[in-house]
């Protein structure tokens, strides 16, 4: 479990760190800490990460220095296609620097993939627009077909690290959740 942590950890960094150069005047480094953030994740997923190769940058006069998300909850799984499965429950990008002020917002799924740890998919809070509650989690359209987040196979452990806020009635008992 832990070395799926601290892949998490460098992922979000490194998604961070993506944030931050896409406001700094230097087109290259930007874009390649995109290269090295697809490269963490399976092809193909790489358009659901949300951050994009640019051809010209918005320089900002004052540019935001992006902090990681913060991982909330680690949970572990043995699936039939992937083997080893964990998740990654983590904030918004960008949070503030109290962990408990903040919800859960996505997840990140990741897993060995030719002996390398790889994101592999993407869940996100799955909110109705019209009453704005939370019921639940929905997958990004860039995971595989095969990756089915409502059945990620045997539960096998959790890790805790920050107990979110509970603004949504929601994050707080998935956060207390043996899943």
């Amino acid at each position: 479990m832990e070395q799926a942590k601290q892949f998490i950890l460098q992922f979000l960094a490194k998604e961070a760190e993506c944030w931050t150069k896409l406001e700094l005047d230097d087109l290259d480094a930007f874009n390649q800490a995109v290269r090295e953030l697809y490269g963490m994740a399976v092809e193909d997923l790489d358009q659901g990460l949300g951050i994009f190769e640019e051809d010209e940058l918005d320089v900002e006069e004052e540019p935001t220095t992006y902090i990681p998300r913060h991982l909330y909850k680690l949970s572990a799984y043995k699936n039939k296609f992937y083997g080893d499965v964990w998740v990654a429950y983590v904030s918004s990008t960008n949070p503030r620097k109290e962990p408990n002020k903040h919800t859960l917002f996505e997840g990140f799924i990741a897993a060995y993939i030719e002996n390398e740890s790889k994101i592999i998919g993407t869940m996100i809070i799955n909110k109705y627009r019209s009453t704005m509650v939370i019921d639940g989690w929905r997958k990004s359209v860039y995971n595989p077909e095969n990756l089915d987040i409502k059945n990620l196979g045997e539960f096998v452990a959790t890790e805790r690290y920050f107990e979110p806020g509970n603004y949504d009635n929601f994050s707080r008992k998935e956060y207390l959740k043996d899943s």
